[in-house]
């Protein structure tokens, strides 16, 4: 796939063929870190993860290690994870307060916003001052914060953010991820980390649209235990998940952006006009208390407020996915934790995703509390659904390393003529459910960003 032709032919996004080579392709995954990973908007943390100065996470653009760091003024800075003298790293930690980072091989210093501080026997073995600009950590020049997620681009030509998040994925970032009219969201510390086979494309669409592998196949398991528990009167939160697949629901897949250097945002299991789903979030309200209960109804009726001028009225939606990683699950009850996800590349064969979870802030503690363990108990390493998918994705990658497969397309076709259901009022293209519309949107963007010069 050297040529934009051959790439072209291999992602025919439009009749729902993609090649398997741009999973495995080692010379594609190269121009991939540098044509998407160096010039996408990323996002790198949230800014409740640094709320003091001298406050820090680590984290990863691609592969590059980076620093989300508040400076002495309170300005968020993006800090490559490298010294200028050696290469090393000058953060170890994955979070922490500090003053200024060292660098444990030689001793070089730097201030919170990456400027060279000083050098052991800096005048004694440098006869001079080093020049302290030259040598300083280098710096992600665009970061910008969407209402709190921050996003960062290596690329000095990036859209801005505004452009990049077009109008119809600024409304649902706004009012169904981030819960802006429920009065936004709590970001518990910490990320669960988990590395495994498969490029990060696979595991990025799985989350942009691929409902069709939880009803079909994959989490039968997951089903079964469920049962299990049940039948042995054993009622762990993860027993009692809020059900977004009970009879009477109404799913539907969101599309938006993917035009012009806009990014694509996917939504699954998009629930519509949903008194059922209201329902079982009271009835599971009831067994915490009058506060939990106090708290569905408001919100409830809040989110009524916002869609008053709405045609058709979303409820939430359970999976979904910003181009280019960043995952997200679990926004259709308050009763389940939101977790996001950022999928890694650590090269062309496999993957980390980091995962840290929010609760919705107002929120009472019990509502809190049994969200929080719903996530541990389902999406987490150590949990019932996500295992299953790494599964998937490993006997993927032992099947498809040959390069005798890479030419011959997967089929994307599902729902392929009957990817719209008419004009919905609502931001987006909607569509029915199981539908592949996101993947092919997903690949659509991917392939714009490979050919663009």
């Amino acid at each position: 796939m050297s040529s934009n032709q051959a790439l072209h032919e291999a992602v025919d996004w439009r009749n729902g063929r993609i090649a398997a080579g741009v999973n495995f392709d080692e010379q594609l995954y190269r121009t991939e870190r540098r044509k998407v990973f160096d010039r996408a908007w990323l996002v790198v943390g949230h800014e409740q993860m640094i709320p003091r100065p001298g406050d820090y996470v680590s984290n990863y653009m691609g592969e590059v290690p980076v620093i989300v760091v508040r400076d002495s003024g309170s300005q968020v800075r993006v800090l490559v994870n490298r010294c200028p003298h050696r290469g090393n790293q000058i953060c170890v930690h994955d979070r922490g307060k500090t003053k200024g980072f060292t660098c444990s091989y030689h001793g070089w210093s730097f201030s919170l916003d990456g400027t060279l501080v000083g050098a052991p026997m800096e005048k004694a073995l440098y006869g001079r001052e080093l020049d302290k600009a030259q040598w300083s950590v280098e710096r992600v020049k665009n970061v910008a914060s969407f209402h709190g997620l921050i996003f960062a681009s290596f690329d000095p030509d990036a859209p801005p953010l505004e452009q990049w998040l077009d109008e119809d994925t600024r409304w649902w970032l706004e009012n169904f991820v981030l819960a802006l009219p429920l009065g936004g969201l709590e970001v518990l510390h910490g990320f669960h980390r988990n590395s495994a086979k498969g490029n990060w494309k696979i595991v990025a669409e799985n989350f942009i649209g691929d409902n069709y592998h939880f009803f079909a196949a994959t989490h039968h398991s997951y089903f079964s235990a469920v049962s299990a528990f049940q039948n042995a009167g054993e009622l762990i939160p993860i027993v009692t998940y809020p059900d977004v697949a009970r009879a009477g629901v109404t799913l539907r897949e969101l599309s938006c952006g993917g035009n012009g250097r806009a990014t694509v945002l996917g939504l699954g299991l998009v629930s519509i006009e949903d008194d059922v789903l209201h329902e079982q979030d009271l009835a599971d309200a009831k067994r915490l208390g009058r506060e939990a209960v106090e708290w569905v109804e408001y919100r409830h009726r809040r989110l009524s407020e916002v869609l008053a001028d709405r045609p058709r009225k979303p409820f939430g939606f359970m999976n979904g996915l910003l181009f280019p990683n960043l995952g997200l699950m679990g926004n259709y009850s308050p009763m389940l934790g939101r977790h996001f996800h950022l999928f890694h590349p650590r090269g062309v064969l496999e993957h980390e995703s980091w995962q840290w979870t929010m609760v919705e802030k107002d929120a009472p503690q019990s509502v809190k509390d049994i969200a929080v363990q719903r996530v541990y108990q389902g999406q987490y390493m150590a949990g019932l659904l996500a295992p299953d998918d790494i599964e998937n994705f490993e006997r993927i990658v032992d099947a498809g390393r040959p390069e005798r497969s890479w030419s011959r397309p997967m089929n994307y076709g599902l729902q392929l003529d009957r990817e719209v259901e008419g004009e919905s009022g609502l931001p987006g293209r909607l569509g029915p459910n199981p539908n592949e519309m996101n993947q092919r949107q997903f690949y659509r963007c991917w392939l714009q960003m490979m050919e663009a010069a």
